[in-house]
């Protein structure tokens, strides 16, 4: 390709309200939309490197299959970058192999979801050849500039009636990452900020990233830490970096009146340091980040002067036999203490749980609900366990039989349909409540007023429709 070439980068329009750039895809039940954070460090990255970017996150626009077609034509690409999806991936190849066949660009599948089975992406597809497993910057760099496929690292490619995996890169380094140009600034210039909400950050915000891959890393069913940035990883941007971002961030976006640090985990010792260098440097915005349910108080209390505002805290199970399971590394007595302990800090938590372990019972998911109530964080979420292929909870599920048909939990002790019951008597437990009534009296903008549709859309699905 020539020395500034065109690139798109394309999250596909599926259905309405869909959103694939979580760590799990699904259609919002509360209008959420996520950055396209992956996509967006792509975009810095090779914008850096001199090429012509323009992303395209169909989905948060509102663009159907037809607009977006004709975003692509105005464009023309020299290469096309696909964010594929779990629930949209044959319409996301078939988008991709329309556009190439009549554009005649070069064009690759990259995400984690493509990460799970590449080779099964590439199958379905007429025109594309190329998928990437893992971090897609430098391959998408490599094929930029002209590298023969057989030396891209980490790309997947249709060669004959096979396929062939070339070898993997060493995930980025610190310094790497640092070299990357803001992919807030990014972001903010490609997209329309007011596209992305999410309930517990103040609106609009920003996404960003301060690292890359989970210090802890052993959970068993985590699709980044399995398909991304793989097992226990943690390559980290230098803490001057993250907080030059910050102060940018609050100059040149002042529409932005909070911030998501989107790492699979914030670690106690780095959420400490940047808090104190936050403080120093002077700069004041909001911030919320994922946390590990073992922070000191020391930590969290230093976040709290440093403008945290919210924590996402992964509690997953009340049941000890399923933390071990699964291994989450943490026990429920200490989960309760960090908890205790960040109230008394002033931090709020949106705490997420889940429903359809290996192993897992109806009364152990019950155990899980009544937990939920006690801890009493600000919102919670129960999820519907998704058994990503090339997790070790799949290969659990698998092979003792539990999974149905269409790949979804349905163990002997605890069936499909019973998981279903019990996650929407989880939400009808936790958000029915008087406490919950109190919240939204006392501050209903917050709870209340900004959430009239997620509360019409949730009573149907807690109540009469398929969860």
């Amino acid at each position: 390709m020539s020395d500034r070439a065109r690139v798109l980068l394309l999250s596909p329009p599926f259905v309405p309200e869909y959103m694939r750039n979580a760590r799990c895809d699904f259609v919002s039940l509360s209008a959420s939309q996520w950055y396209p954070i992956l996509l967006g460090w792509c975009g810095a990255y090779i914008e850096g490197l001199g090429h012509e970017v323009r992303l395209i996150d169909a989905p948060a626009a509102g663009m159907d299959h037809e607009a977006t077609r004709d975003a692509v034509r105005r464009f023309r690409p020299d290469l096309l970058v696909v964010y594929t999806g779990r629930l949209s991936e044959l319409n996301d190849v078939g988008i991709a192999d329309a556009i190439v066949e009549e554009l005649k660009c070069d064009a690759v599948l990259v995400g984690p979801y493509v990460a799970i089975d590449p080779e099964g992406a590439l199958r379905s597809a007429r025109a594309v050849d190329k998928a990437v497993a893992g971090e897609f910057e430098p391959a998408v760099a490599g094929l930029l500039a002209g590298t023969p496929v057989a030396d891209v690292p980490g790309l997947v490619r249709r060669e004959g009636d096979g396929f062939v995996r070339n070898a993997a890169r060493a995930p980025l380094t610190g310094a790497e990452l640092d070299a990357i140009p803001f992919v807030s600034g990014f972001l903010g210039r490609q997209l329309d900020l007011g596209w992305y909400r999410t309930p517990s950050e103040l609106y609009p915000y920003m996404d960003v990233m301060t690292g890359r891959g989970c210090a802890w890393g052993r959970c068993t069913y985590c699709l980044w830490v399995h398909t991304w940035v793989k097992g226990p990883t943690y390559n980290v941007r230098s803490i001057d970096n993250v907080v030059e971002e910050f102060r940018c961030i609050a100059r040149d976006l002042p529409r932005v009146r909070s911030v998501m640090i989107q790492d699979d985990t914030f670690t106690g010792e780095r959420a400490h340091e940047f808090s104190e260098a936050l403080l120093r440097s002077g700069t004041r915005i909001p911030w919320s980040c994922y946390a590990r349910a073992d922070l000191r108080p020391e930590a969290l209390a230093a976040m709290k002067r440093a403008g945290c505002r919210n924590l996402h805290v992964g509690y997953e199970s009340g049941d000890p036999e399923v933390l071990r399971r699964i291994h989450k590394g943490l026990t429920v007595e200490r989960m309760t203490r960090f908890t205790a302990d960040a109230k008394r800090a002033g931090l709020r938590i949106h705490g997420d749980f889940a429903i359809g372990f290996p192993g897992e019972t109806v009364e152990s998911a019950r155990a899980t609900i009544r937990w939920a109530r006690a801890l009493d964080p600000e919102t919670a979420q129960f999820q519907l366990m998704i058994p990503f292929p090339g997790t070790r909870y799949h290969d659990e599920m698998r092979d003792a039989g539990w999974l149905n048909a269409a790949g979804e939990p349905d163990m002997p002790a605890f069936t499909n349909e019973q998981i279903r019951a019990v996650a929407k008597e989880a939400y009808r437990s936790f958000y029915l409540t008087p406490r919950y009534a109190w919240r939204c009296v006392t501050h209903p903008r917050e709870h209340l007023l900004g959430r009239m549709k997620t509360f019409r859309r949730a009573i149907a699905a807690m109540f009469w429709k398929r969860w």
